[in-house]
């Protein structure tokens, strides 16, 4: 856990504080100096904690942050430990929660001696999840609280002026080395300027082909897109395909639509952008040559999402390097492809690819 701390009571953090009708607070005294305190609990981790920055507000003997879990899932008896889930009438017992926010407050008793309460702030489900949980009723099982007491009450810090020799016994970087960082920093300033003006569209074809908000189900056939799409294929000759070819279809000179069924059973469609545009359309929010891969894999996180590198052959002498996220949705293998470090292709499979 980072700390960025504003040394301003945060109104705003206590308001909310109190106003959601989360579970009840904990409370318990720590016998150890609240200056102590303020630096250790941004060590505390377990399985669902993130190395980000966190928010921290200072007084005269009171300090405040929060401790944020992400990615808890609830699938039937698999339920995660930390919250007692609240769901609507008729939601099914599957859910997932992006992230959930318990506020870690301090008071100073005496120079060796700090009251702490820990309450729960925020509870934010993912997209599919939001209709069907109810964050007012939804409580906390105690398991974190009780993770940050035995934290405080046990954890030492390494000793600092150790750590700081270490860290000034490396080598300071060279002239060149730290010119080449200045340079880099400059060119991705300027690039992330410049794709600041890029525009964004949204693809009325992107929006016929994926009417319902949803990937198109496996297995379908040619006919679906030719209707959702109101375009004629080219069947291009494939000695692996079943009846020896595949459909294409060319959409608004930027996209690449290709459908095949295999003899060995594979199915898939693939969508590909040849664009520089941001162009919207998809579903779930995806924008192609907008998205990036680290925004899909938490995106998708409740599908277990992998992000990894590949290459592939450019020709027959190169190939490059390629960003993949993928995962598994119901029946269906999805596959999306960031070549220029956004997405810019979409497959969707019957196996895994």
């Amino acid at each position: 856990m980072k700390i960025n701390i504003n040394y301003k009571l945060f109104t705003a953090m206590s308001t909310m504080c109190f106003s959601l009708s989360f579970a009840q607070k904990v409370e318990f005294t720590v016998p150890k100096s609240i200056d102590i305190l303020e630096n250790i609990i941004f060590d505390f981790k377990n399985d669902y904690t993130k190395e980000i920055a966190a928010d921290a507000a200072a007084m005269e003997d009171n300090f405040s942050t929060t401790v944020d879990l992400f990615n808890l899932k609830y699938d039937g008896g698999d339920k995660n430990p930390y919250l007692n889930l609240a769901l609507n009438k008729g939601a099914k017992s599957k859910q997932f929660i992006e992230r959930a926010s318990w506020m870690v407050s301090f008071k100073k008793i005496s120079k060796k001696s700090t009251k702490v309460t820990i309450d729960i702030e925020s509870i934010v489900p993912d997209r599919w999840s939001k209709k069907d949980v109810d964050v007012k009723l939804t409580k906390s099982t105690g398991k974190v609280e009780n993770e940050i007491k035995e934290f405080l009450l046990t954890y030492k810090r390494p000793n600092f002026s150790s750590v700081q020799a270490t860290a000034d016994a490396a080598a300071e970087p060279t002239e060149e080395q730290m010119a080449a960082a200045e340079a880099q920093a400059t060119a991705q300033m300027e690039e992330l300027d410049n794709r600041r003006l890029i525009q964004q569209t949204t693809s009325k074809k992107l929006q016929a082909l994926f009417g319902k908000k949803q990937l198109i189900t496996l297995p379908t056939t040619a006919d679906t897109f030719t209707k959702l799409l109101e375009i004629q294929p080219s069947e291009p000759e494939c000695e692996t395909c079943k009846g020896g070819k595949y459909s294409s279809w060319d959409i608004d000179e930027v996209f690449n639509l290709i459908y095949a069924k295999m003899n060995d059973g594979e199915e898939y469609y693939a969508l590909q952008y040849y664009g520089d545009q941001k162009v919207a359309g998809l579903p779930y929010g995806l924008v192609f040559n907008e998205s990036s891969a680290s925004e899909c894999k938490t995106k998708f996180a409740r599908y277990k999402a992998q992000l990894y590198q590949t290459t592939v052959d450019v020709d027959a002498n190169t190939s490059s390097a390629l960003t993949v996220v993928t995962f598994k949705m119901d029946n269906r293998f999805v596959r999306l492809e960031f070549g220029n470090q956004y997405l810019t292709r979409l497959l969707v499979s019957n196996r895994e690819q």
